[in-house]
């Protein structure tokens, strides 16, 4: 979730479509992050985030659950509800905790995502309207999207980065797209995707540590930030009944 005061929402809009034009990109979201290209305009669009967030202009909260572990300990519930449980929690901490309970909202989900806002919402009196979007032309939907792909890659891909992170430097930072010397033999283990989107959450790890923005990565194997109420969020969810 990427929120903001609406008198600075139109101009975070305007400066995310900046960045995107700049770097030849339609589109960012995770799913489309496997390629240099794709990379180099995540990566700008993620410095950026980084910065607002610094600047108190835009806060980003993240959840993420692990599906294998619900499966693993028979405790699973249904993907489709639980995702439902994770959008009220969300809503239920940010809309009147993390702006100041006297805020009014609207919501801008993303067209694509099945939910029933309307119930969502229910006795959250703070929002006051829901507009569904395309994400293409909602840059910060795509942010939204771009966090959420980065926290869920960062838990469910942890081992992948770890190896990535045992290859010499120029073995990691070679484009896929690249040609002339041949890879290693370790380094040819990874696909394009993979050292596409290692580089970019080691880059934003990386930034988030020098800013001592609170995000952890090592430690818990997986994005993570301890204080709830940090610009960038990254928290990690227990299904009900798990």
């Amino acid at each position: 979730m990427v929120s903001a005061l609406q008198n600075e929402a139109l101009l975070l809009r305007q400066e995310a479509s900046t960045l995107l034009e700049e770097s030849g990109i339609a589109e960012c979201k995770w799913e489309k992050v496997r390629t240099a290209r794709a990379r180099f305009g995540g990566s700008k669009l993620l410095r950026w985030a980084i910065r607002q967030a610094e600047l108190a202009r835009l806060r980003v909260d993240t959840l993420t659950w692990d599906v294998e572990e619900g499966s693993r300990t028979g405790r699973g519930v249904p993907h489709i509800a639980n995702l439902r449980s994770m959008y009220r929690a969300l809503l239920e901490d940010v809309v009147p905790r993390r702006w100041g309970a006297d805020t009014t909202w609207q919501l801008y989900p993303d067209e694509q995502s099945a939910m029933p806002w309307e119930r969502l919402v229910s006795g959250i009196t703070q929002v006051t309207d829901i507009t569904s979007c395309h994400s293409h032309e909602y840059p910060l939907i795509q942010l939204a999207d771009l966090f959420a792909g980065l926290a869920v890659y960062s838990r469910g891909s942890y081992d992948t980065y770890e190896r990535w992170l045992m290859l010499p430097p120029d073995q990691r930072l070679r484009e896929p797209e690249e040609s002339g010397a041949s890879l290693s033999s370790a380094s040819s283990h990874f696909s394009a995707s993979d050292r596409v989107r290692c580089r970019l959450l080691d880059e934003f790890f990386t930034r988030c540590k020098q800013r001592y923005l609170g995000v952890s990565l090592r430690t818990r194997r997986g994005l993570f930030t301890a204080d709830p109420s940090a610009p960038l969020a990254f928290r990690w969810w227990t299904p009900r009944g798990a």
